[in-house]
């Protein structure tokens, strides 16, 4: 399946391009589980896991939030 990673602000608020809206994302690529695409997302953005899918960039700097391509719809 395909995963996708949004970016979160420091406060924990979604990031959104200021000109267009849309919510900033990664793609992650396709995996097999969410825990495989959770991995390669903190190697690829140099993050680490947080919490189940939230994944934190060091000195508090945001992170992002893991997601497949059906639950990124629901957002």
């Amino acid at each position: 399946m395909m995963y996708l990673a949004i970016e979160l602000c420091p406060n924990g608020g979604m990031r959104e391009h200021p000109k267009t809206h849309e919510l900033r994302t990664v793609e992650i690529g396709e995996w097999e589980t969410k825990q495989d695409a959770i991995d390669n997302a903190c190697q690829q953005l140099d993050c680490r896991q947080l919490f189940r899918g939230v994944i934190g960039r060091p000195k508090g700097k945001g992170g992002y939030v893991v997601l497949n391509v059906q639950e990124y719809a629901e957002v």
